[in-house]
């Protein structure tokens, strides 16, 4: 599905009084099938942002639309991953997985199924009996993508979901995600201060300046899908394309416009 952007601001009240404004006119258009990463140092407003694209937030103003449908809340075309795995201790892998079906009545043939079919499209075939504590952190953060993955959700809402990997296993859960991406043709809005991590994965790469946080550059990218049609990997990064790309999108960052 399309996800459009139109116009939108935040802004939140303060104790003493007046506003702060985080967003300001944000307009933003992701075609169906994008994978489009959202970049900018630690208090642009990008995870304010994903919320608001997710539901959680009301905007100030303008507008988020899927499709042809105005966003006013949460809803299941949309599925969330976050920083933290936010799983629950009491229950296995795959209950954790399942546990959304589960609320929708889906039958337990049903939603084992499906909960394994997503467990087996991240990588973890055969690990949905696991307790939670059996699992790495980068396993666990696994576990939460299949749980968003598994209501089969049009759009994906990734925020920061590899910070608080360790470089190995984040190197790791790019390729997966890409992976996943390409296996699925889901639109992707993935949310990052890594700018390695930001080039690898984007088909775009938006970057966030702020505050207010505005968008300052707005551009294709394929190091990505260079890595996955010609099956070198992370290799790509090793470039001098992507050591320049790498350059100029941090010159943009920190001098807070384009050039």
């Amino acid at each position: 599905m399309k996800l459009t952007i139109f116009r939108l601001g935040v802004r939140f009240p303060q104790p003493a009084g007046g506003q702060t404004t985080v967003l300001e006119n944000i307009d933003l258009s992701i075609p169906a099938g994008e994978l489009v990463v959202l970049l900018g140092a630690s208090g642009c407003g990008k995870s304010t942002l994903l919320n608001a694209v997710a539901g959680f937030l009301p905007p100030s103003e303008g507008e988020v639309w899927v499709d042809s449908y105005k966003v006013s809340g949460p809803g299941a075309d949309r599925g969330v991953v976050l920083q933290t795995d936010a799983l629950y201790p009491w229950l296995d892998a795959r209950e954790n997985v399942a546990f959304g079906l589960k609320i929708k009545r889906i039958s337990k043939r049903q939603r084992d199924a499906r909960a394994e079919e997503a467990l087996d499209l991240v990588g973890l075939a055969g690990k949905g009996n696991h307790a939670v504590w059996q699992l790495s952190g980068g396993q666990r953060q696994r576990v939460s993508l299949a749980r968003a993955l598994v209501a089969d959700p049009d759009i994906l809402l990734m925020d920061e979901p590899l910070g608080a990997l360790d470089a190995l296993t984040r190197e790791q859960m790019q390729d997966l995600v890409l992976d996943v991406w390409r296996r699925t043709g889901k639109t992707i809005l993935f949310v990052t201060h890594g700018l390695d991590e930001a080039l690898y994965l984007g088909t775009r790469v938006v970057v966030l300046a702020g505050r207010p946080g505005r968008i300052v550059l707005d551009e294709p990218c394929d190091f990505g899908r260079r890595a996955l049609d010609e099956g070198i990997g992370g290799a790509v990064k090793c470039s001098v394309q992507f050591a320049a790309a790498r350059e100029r999108l941090r010159g943009v960052i920190f001098s807070g416009a384009a050039s």
